[in-house]
């Protein structure tokens, strides 16, 4: 019986291992000539670990990337993406953070990162956590990324933390967060989705500026692809905000050769409703021409779920970025369930690109 009791153990010591397995991933700051193997079939639950490996100087490679709005005031944000990327770096420096901090009406900081010596990312249970080595950025994750920290420390100009809450549960593009699931968003270009919508508190100071906010709408995904940028996404379309009870995220783009993808995602209260890849439609309207708010004056969403359809107008208030053909910035969206007789409020996000 003692030898049964032990044989037990050892089985429940086997199975809370695996569940809370950790693995520790180095990835070099130079593009690579060798073999690059890409994943875009989901083989585990951890969403934020690297999805490509040996990256070439002419590849877009992977970016982790995080944002918040205040949920009172979208004239208060934050945009920190962490890249793992030739295009955004350089090919012997494809490591570095930028950051974009937003403290109201006509205060824009921008920030870039030192290039890291290296990135370090561990991973236990379903949480990865990253450090760019020698830029002061890194990010921290619980074992269920239910909570994830991002915190910023000398060298970088910007100290300070931010506390993502997970409030929706995760999806890839067309599907739930599912092993087995396709990560493929566009040909050769993958997305995933780990924070849909967190309340977030955001503690900063930048240029001597304190920037805090306990009621942010957070937000949380990983993109990837073996070819250039350029080439993965012509043109697209994403957004992400809170109506209410809803958390809804919207990704539309096309790829160079022609193929379109419109991926949508609602939540209510935290039970995800719908990831659907067919009936979303996103459509702008432009902005009077030399308008301060950019190209774009707003945008219109719909997004079906369970026979009925959310539909959202983002009022566009605020700029992050306008290089080129891509737009980045926040604003007040407004809409909900379609016909309903309630109609909700709050903050959200969007980025748009546009073909050359």
């Amino acid at each position: 019986m003692k030898l049964f009791d032990r044989f037990i153990t050892l089985l429940l010591s086997i199975s809370i291992a695996s569940a809370k397995s950790t693995s520790s991933v180095i990835i070099p700051p130079t593009t690579s000539n060798g073999p690059t193997h890409i994943e875009l079939i989901a083989s585990s639950n951890m969403l934020n670990t690297p999805k490509i490996t040996n990256i070439h100087p002419i590849m877009y490679g992977q970016a982790w990337t995080f944002d918040a709005i205040s949920s009172k005031d979208p004239s208060y944000s934050i945009l920190a993406v962490f890249f793992d990327s030739p295009e955004y770096s350089s090919t012997n420096n494809t490591l570095s953070v930028l950051v974009y901090v937003q403290a109201g009406p006509d205060k824009l900081y921008t920030v870039a990162s030192k290039f890291a010596e290296y990135a370090e990312l561990n991973t236990h249970g379903n949480g990865t956590s990253g450090v760019w080595k020698g830029t002061g950025c890194s990010f921290s994750a619980s074992d269920d990324m239910s909570t994830v920290t991002i915190d910023f420390t000398d060298p970088f100009e910007i100290t300070g933390s931010v506390v993502l809450n997970a409030v929706a549960p995760p999806h890839y593009p067309c599907s739930p967060a599912e092993i087995g699931a396709s990560m493929e968003f566009l040909p050769h270009f993958g997305w995933d989705n780990a924070l849909p919508d967190a309340k977030t508190t955001v503690d900063l100071k930048v240029n001597g500026t304190e920037v805090k906010f306990e009621d942010g709408i957070g937000y949380q995904d990983l993109s990837w692809a073996d070819i250039s940028y350029e080439d993965a996404l012509e043109s697209y379309s994403w957004g992400h905000g809170k109506l209410g009870p809803y958390s809804i995220v919207w990704f539309v783009g096309e790829g160079s050769d022609g193929t379109q993808k419109a991926s949508g995602y609602v939540s209510k209260d935290g039970e995800l409703l719908s990831t659907p890849c067919s009936g979303v439609t996103v459509e702008t309207e432009a902005a009077e021409p030399n308008s301060t708010i950019g190209p774009i004056q707003s945008f219109t969403v719909e997004i079906p779920f369970e026979n009925q359809v959310i539909v959202a107008r983002l009022i566009v208030n605020n700029i992050l970025i306008n290089a080129g053909n891509l737009v980045h910035g926040t604003g007040i969206i407004s809409g909900g369930v379609k016909d309903g007789r309630i109609e909700y409020s709050g903050s959200a996000a969007f980025e748009h690109l546009t073909s050359a």
